[in-house]
C-alpha cells in the first residue's frame, strides 16, 4: 500500500478546501441531477420486506458525509415520497451546502447540517471526535439507517485514510442498516484520463511539486479552464476497490459491488454494505 507523505496530504486537503470555497457556486450549478447508481443503491433499501422504508412509522435516519449541495437529500425525498426522513448532512464547505435547492420538502425531511473538515480529521486520527463536536454525538451512538458518501472518497489522500473512512462510515451505521459509497474511476474514460494527465502536469509545475509526491492513481484536476483552480482527486483501480471492500472485515456484509454513471455506465464503482 503506497501512501502519500503527511505534509503533501495536508497540502492536498487545503487545496481542495480552497477550491470548493472559491468555486462553490459554479460547482453546485453542475451538480443537480441524480446519479443512476443511486437507484441501484436504494433498491437494497426499499427491497427489504423486513424494513418497509417507504411506509409510516419512525423516521429514516440518514447520514450523508460530504453532502455538498444536498442533492442526494432531494433524490431520497422524491424516491421515498411517503417517508419521514431525518437527514444529517456533513461537509466542510458551508457555501456549498448553502446552495442546496429548495426541492427538499422541509415538512417531511428534517435536514441538519454539520461543518466538519473530514480529511483533516482523518489525517489527525480523530474523525469520531470531530463529528461528535459538530453535534452528531448522540446520533452516532444510535447509528443511522442509511449512511452514504458519494463523490468524496476520491478527495481523501492515501489508501490507509480511505480505508479508515469507510470503516468509520460502517461503524456509524445501525445494525441492519445500509452503508453506500461511490468510487470515481475517471482514468477509465480516455477523454477524462487525457485531461487528467495534462492538468496534473500543469498543476505540479504551478504548485512546485514533483510527480513522486503523488501516489498511484493520484491526479490534480482543473475546473472550467480557470487558472489555478486545482483539485486533488484519486482514480480507483480494481485492486484497490477490492482492498477497500475487504477493509470492512466482519463488521458488514457486502451486498453490492457494481459500476454505474457516465456515458459508459462505468464512471463510478459503488460498494453497498449491510451492517452486521
Amino acid at each position: 500500500m503506497d501512501d502519500m507523505a503527511d505534509d503533501v496530504a495536508r497540502r492536498m486537503s487545503r487545496l481542495n478546501s480552497e477550491f470548493y470555497r472559491l468555486q462553490a457556486s459554479s460547482f453546485s450549478a453542475t451538480r443537480h441531477n441524480r446519479w443512476p447508481g443511486w437507484d441501484r443503491c436504494l433498491s437494497h433499501l426499499v427491497g427489504d420486506r423486513a424494513a418497509p422504508w417507504d411506509a409510516g412509522g419512525a423516521s429514516l435516519r440518514v447520514l450523508d458525509l460530504a453532502a455538498g449541495n444536498l442533492r442526494f437529500a432531494t433524490f431520497l425525498a422524491r424516491a421515498l415520497p411517503r417517508r419521514r426522513i431525518d437527514y444529517h448532512a456533513v461537509d466542510n464547505c458551508e457555501d456549498l451546502m448553502a446552495t442546496a435547492p429548495d426541492a427538499v420538502p422541509s415538512g417531511r425531511v428534517a435536514v441538519a447540517t454539520h461543518k466538519v473538515d473530514v480529511v483533516e480529521a482523518l489525517l489527525d486520527g480523530d474523525l469520531p471526535t470531530r463529528l461528535a463536536t459538530a453535534g452528531l454525538g448522540p446520533e452516532l451512538g444510535r447509528g443511522f439507517d442509511l449512511v452514504v458518501s458519494f463523490g468524496f472518497l476520491h478527495h481523501v489522500p492515501g489508501e490507509a485514510a480511505r480505508q479508515r473512512l469507510l470503516q468509520g462510515l460502517v461503524a456509524a451505521t445501525h445494525p441492519g442498516g445500509l452503508c453506500c459509497v461511490s468510487l470515481w474511476r475517471f482514468m477509465s474514460e480516455p477523454g477524462l484520463a487525457e485531461r487528467a494527465r495534462a492538468t496534473t502536469a500543469q498543476a505540479l509545475d504551478a504548485l512546485g511539486l514533483d510527480a513522486q509526491d503523488l501516489g498511484p492513481g493520484d491526479y490534480l484536476l482543473g475546473w472550467q479552464r480557470l487558472p489555478g483552480a486545482w483539485r486533488y482527486c484519486h482514480s480507483f483501480g480494481d485492486a484497490e476497490v477490492e482492498r477497500l471492500a475487504g477493509a470492512v472485515g466482519d463488521s458488514a456484509r457486502l451486498l453490492g459491488n457494481f459500476s454505474s454513471d457516465g456515458r459508459t455506465s462505468s464512471l463510478n464503482r459503488y460498494l453497498v454494505f449491510r451492517r452486521s
